[in-house]
């Protein structure tokens, strides 16, 4: 009877044993028919409406005597200087439309944070996450379900069970990145045999001081089973002996889901439907019986208790000085905005650090920037700007002031006036001096001083688009040059003056334009009246002609100028981009003495184009080369991407977000050949990069620029 008993138990063992031998797949197979489900499942929904609950608990579980200085920081951490504990909870709605738009109103807020400068902290972008697509919305991650990410991740089934009273088998993947990224995930996923579908997503990354983490829960109905309901959010920071750490939960309720029909659609190049629309801001609403009746998950015993405290802290004596210190804190060190009636103004601040730049050639630099917008009757606008800079190493002010009517929003049609200072340069009869030192001494003309002339310009200047992309612009640009006073660098060794004083003097020139510009196949999208152009998969073209006329306003030169521009960024996929831009200028019918300050092939002192990536320009090449001849051609290549060289260094590549290389070339017919090769690295804190520079085929020299983007 024992032996019996005995041989049944190891018969259902056996039997056991078998039944799950069946249900477990190879982690390939599993993933293959996971993959191809994404592939669907990313497309499943065209558009969907929903409200969206969210709740943060913030903690500082550490703190030092920095720790008071993290106000000062710009968009740094979320957290209450005031305590060590807050809390804040918002109520707003959600539109989605395929593929990537995603567009939150936040209606409602309450809590011990609810300034707009916190309420832009909150991780909102987490709940865009579609976890079937190859990247996030704004290509944060590389999302591992899709084909693309294969290669950069490794996957292991670390569980396989069966729901009997579902008569389902499930299967917890896990899967880790090969590469030490802040672009790749770690985590798990919980698939559905039969439809491959995930019904739980729990990742983890780590990025320069911080430590996130978050799951998804998927829904169960029949149109929700392909979309998140639920959001657990961690993120912890620690800095400088400082951590804070905030816990978000979300719910995502859906009132309108629209599946994608798959129909063969027209293509339309107006995509405002696919943005929203400017919204008043979010109701401070602290009614307690309001959000007792409305809020879907309770709150915890910490969560009222940190509400309680915050209520008793309104009440103190002290808080009103508090708030204006911290109002006082960020006028200084960030982006400030105001609005009153029709008035709308930003500044950015004396402090704010994203103000510095540095490079090995310029050293440090110091801008500030002051922006006001008016609005006017029947939808028209006037824009005022104000830019000053500084760059220190050779003690130089640059500065303008702008004026813009935008007379015609529907059409982009903007009359602008501008007065400011521009580089020092020089004029026609100094350029064989730099010409004959290229010839003796190559790049190295440090023994010569060309900045004879300080420029001041006032700029007349209209523009409106024909037809979508194609833009047309003219003016008038009037410089008034003025001799820096330091001629005895130029005069001879007798004493006498041989004209160079006079030389010297103011000099003047008047120079009407005209600018055409287009982009074909320009995707646009309307924010009220105003159109605003997105962007292309063609190029930009740029072509500009001047003629400097004599005699007008005590204009001295007569010359043409005419230059082109072609630039254009190619999404490569899975967070990679090419952009490029080349172009090319020459000065004709120089009848008299002229400045070869060409536009497009310009000194930048400041860089912000190329998203602030340190491309589109030349960052080692000395100014005085700018004016040494009239003509160029220029060509910029940028290659971006996150998986370069530091992948495969852990320490550095959790801090790096996005790698560059760099390749500019000009050709002159002085210089005849100047290259320069870089590579940079960026992040949400700052940009950096390294250059070198070769004259013809000869190594010249090594430089770095950085900028803090903050």
């Amino acid at each position: 009877m024992q032996i019996k008993r005995i041989i049944i138990l190891a018969w259902l063992i056996f039997a056991s044993s078998c039944t799950f031998a069946q249900n477990l797949i190879p982690v390939d197979t599993l993933m293959k028919k996971v993959r191809s489900a994404a592939e669907k499942y990313n497309e499943w929904v065209q558009t969907y409406d929903a409200e969206v609950y969210m709740r943060t608990y913030v903690e500082t579980v550490k703190k030092n005597f920095l720790y008071k200085f993290t106000r000062f920081v710009p968009r740094f951490v979320l957290h209450n200087p005031e305590s060590d504990e807050a809390i804040i909870e918002t109520i707003s709605r959600l539109h989605y439309t395929y593929p990537y738009n995603y567009t939150h109103y936040i209606q409602y807020v309450t809590g011990s944070l609810t300034k707009k400068k916190d309420i832009e902290m909150l991780p909102l972008n987490i709940l865009n996450i579609n976890i079937y697509a190859e990247t996030t919305y704004d290509e944060s991650f590389l999302l591992p379900l899709r084909d693309a990410a294969s290669k950069y991740y490794t996957y292991r089934i670390k569980q396989t069970y069966y729901d009997q009273s579902e008569d389902k088998t499930y299967y917890t993947v896990d899967f880790t990145p090969i590469y030490t990224c802040s672009k790749l995930l770690k985590g798990i996923v919980v698939i559905e045999e039969g439809t491959w579908r995930a019904i739980r997503f729990t990742a983890e990354w780590i990025e320069l001081m911080n430590d996130f983490q978050f799951e998804i829960t998927m829904g169960n109905g029949p149109l929700t089973a392909y979309l998140p309901v639920n959001f657990t959010i961690y993120k912890t920071t620690s800095y400088l002996g400082n951590v804070v750490t905030n816990r978000c939960l979300a719910q995502i309720d859906y009132t309108d889901i629209v599946l994608n029909d798959h129909t063969l659609k027209e293509k339309n190049l107006d995509i405002t439907s696919l943005y929203g629309t400017n919204e008043s801001p979010p109701t401070v609403h602290n009614d307690s019986v309001f959000w007792e009746k409305i809020r879907p998950i309770p709150l915890q015993a910490k969560e009222t208790e940190t509400i309680e405290n915050y209520k008793k802290q309104q009440n103190g004596d002290s808080l009103f000085n508090h708030q204006k210190a911290q109002q006082i804190a960020k006028l200084m060190t960030e982006d400030s905005q105001y609005r009153y009636k029709s008035t709308q103004i930003r500044y950015s601040g004396p402090l704010n650090p994203s103000s510095l730049g540095y490079t090995s050639l310029d050293g440090l630099t110091y801008r500030q920037k002051l922006f006001m917008k008016v609005d006017l009757k029947d939808d028209k606008d006037l824009y005022f700007d104000a830019f000053a800079g500084y760059v220190f190493k050779r003690k130089e002010f640059i500065a303008d002031l702008s004026a813009r009517w935008n007379y015609n929003p529907a059409r982009i049609g903007n009359l602008s006036f501008s007065v400011g200072s521009g580089n020092r340069t020089y004029s026609s009869r100094f350029v064989k001096q730099v010409q004959d030192s290229l010839l003796d001494k190559g790049l190295k003309i440090s023994d010569i001083s060309v900045d004879y002339y300080k420029d001041y310009y006032l700029r007349l200047f209209n523009e409106m688009e024909l037809t979508n992309g194609l833009m047309l612009g003219g003016g008038i640009e009037y410089h008034i040059r003025k001799g820096n006073g330091n001629t005895t660098a130029v005069k001879t060794s007798n004493a006498e003056n041989n004209g160079v004083d006079e030389m010297f003097g103011k000099q003047y020139d008047f120079s009407p334009f005209i600018r055409l510009s287009w982009t074909p196949q320009q995707y646009y999208r309307f924010n009220g009246p105003q159109k605003i152009p997105v962007r292309s998969d063609y190029p930009t073209f740029k072509i500009e002609f001047a003629r400097s006329i004599k005699n007008i306003l005590g204009s001295s030169s007569e010359y043409n100028r005419l230059e082109i521009d072609i630039s254009q960024n190619i999404p490569l996929g899975l967070m990679k981009s090419f952009q490029y831009h080349v172009g090319g200028g020459i000065f004709t019918d120089q009848k008299t003495e002229y400045f070869a300050d060409f536009v497009y092939f310009a000194k930048n002192n400041f860089p912000q184009n190329w998203d602030v990536g340190l491309g589109g320009t030349f960052n080692l090449l000395n100014r005085e080369l700018y004016n040494a001849s009239d003509s160029y051609f220029q060509a910029h290549l940028m290659f971006e991407t996150p998986f370069l060289i530091l992948k495969n260094v852990p320490p550095i590549s959790h801090g790096i977000l996005t790698e560059r290389l760099y390749l500019g070339q000009l050709y002159t017919p002085q210089i005849i050949s100047y290259t320069e090769l870089g590579y940079g690295i960026g992040n949400r804190l700052f940009n950096a990069a390294v250059f070198g520079s070769f004259h013809k085929y000869n190594f010249h020299e090594v430089g770095i620029r950085m900028l803090l983007t903050f």
